[in-house]
Order: C-alpha cells, then structure tokens, then sequence
C-alpha cells in the first residue's frame, strides 16, 4: 500500500538514502496531496533521524530539530 504514496529517490543524491520522490503535477488538487506536501519536509532531514531504529528516537531527534528551527526564527 505504500508503494501507491510514496516512491523513493532512486537517484543517488545527497543526503540520507531514504529520499522520496516528489511526482510533478499540474493541477492543484495533486499538488497539495500530504504526500507532496510532505516530501520536502521528509527529504530535508538528517541521516540521524531517518535512520532510527525506535519511534521514540525519532521523535526525540525530531523534537530538537523543531527546537533548533525555532531558536533561529
């Protein structure tokens, strides 16, 4: 079922290796889908947090990344 949400970054960039793949669209009503909406997000995170083994890592390591965006605001 995930397959028909997301697709990941086949392309070797920078970054973690779990990049998403953000599909092009020309109507609105594509383009402001969670998924397309969420890609940037996703794919702007560091490898750290990505690659969490727990849940409750990922939120911590989420938590001070939202903390840092704050700070600098």
């Amino acid at each position: 079922m995930l397959v028909y949400f997301f697709q990941f970054d086949e392309g070797g960039r920078r970054g973690h290796s779990k990049k998403l793949y953000k599909r092009r669209s020309r109507l609105d009503t594509r383009k402001y889908v969670f998924t397309n909406r969420i890609t940037h997000l996703w794919n702007s995170l560091p490898d750290a947090c990505v690659n969490c083994t727990s849940l409750n890592k990922f939120k911590s390591h989420i938590s001070r990344i939202l903390e840092l965006e704050v700070r600098t605001q």
